[in-house]
């Protein structure tokens, strides 16, 4: 009996997840003092769906930095205590300034590289606490978020000439699914099958996965070998759909 194909999650070295490498390397190499100016802020944005927070999160596990993932529902007091927290700091002060310097005084000692996903929702008042953190502690702050939040940044002048290297998320390309499904599966697809995952997802890696994920079961109920066939695409696809 044949073994059956299995989908196994991995993350993969998409376009976005290169692009993302370079401008964490061009920040990383503006600290360690090779560029004049203060420029510590990076801009890292997208539609949703293009891998943007998942890419944040393995970057930030694999080099010690803190990912904060805001809520909608957090006061300017809950937004500085969740970062005293990731900072380390217990039982965080219950005043707005006393966060705000335990917060920096903790970067000063022991500097971090901080992001902040989905911050454009709360305005400009949030910008400002990163702005000030940034400046004064000299690190490295990365927002990240959909695409207000490069317009946001522009309408505050203060944080945008701060703003050291801005990249957008594009749509996954071809070559970005031919990887995926082949590192996740070991499946191959052929030309036919490739531009019909290509355009059911519109570049949106979250599809990609769901579609991969209705094609291993597809496959496996075909009982077929070889390179996956437009046909066999085509109904991994519509039933992803369907579900």
């Amino acid at each position: 009996m044949e073994k059956k194909v299995q989908f196994s999650p991995r993350f993969v070295n998409t376009r976005n997840v290169r692009s993302f490498a370079v401008l964490m390397d061009a920040l990383m190499f503006a600290k360690s003092g090779h560029t004049d100016g203060d420029e510590r802020l990076g801009c890292v944005w997208g539609r949703a769906g293009r891998g943007k927070t998942r890419t944040v999160q393995t970057w930030a596990a694999n080099n010690d930095a803190v990912f904060i993932e805001t809520v909608r529902s957090w006061s300017e007091l809950d937004f500085l205590k969740k970062i005293c927290l990731e900072l380390g700091i217990r039982n965080p002060a219950g005043r707005r300034g006393k966060a705000f310097s335990d917060a920096l005084d903790s970067l000063l000692i022991n500097p971090r590289v901080m992001f902040f996903d989905e911050i454009e929702r709360f305005g400009q008042k949030y910008l400002e606490i990163v702005r000030d953190l940034a400046k004064l502690s000299g690190g490295i702050f990365v927002l990240v978020g959909e695409e207000e939040l490069p317009h946001l940044m522009r309408q505050n002048r203060r944080v945008w000439s701060r703003t050291y290297r801005e990249m957008e998320f594009l749509p996954a390309e071809p070559s970005d699914v031919v990887s995926y499904i082949n590192q996740t599966t070991g499946l191959k697809l052929s030309t036919e099958a490739l531009a019909i995952f290509h355009g059911v997802s519109g570049g949106d890696i979250r599809i990609i996965r769901r579609d991969t994920i209705n094609l291993v079961h597809v496959v496996n109920s075909m009982e077929r070998t070889g390179d996956v066939t437009g046909e066999t695409a085509k109904i991994a696809c519509k039933a992803a759909l369907k579900g």
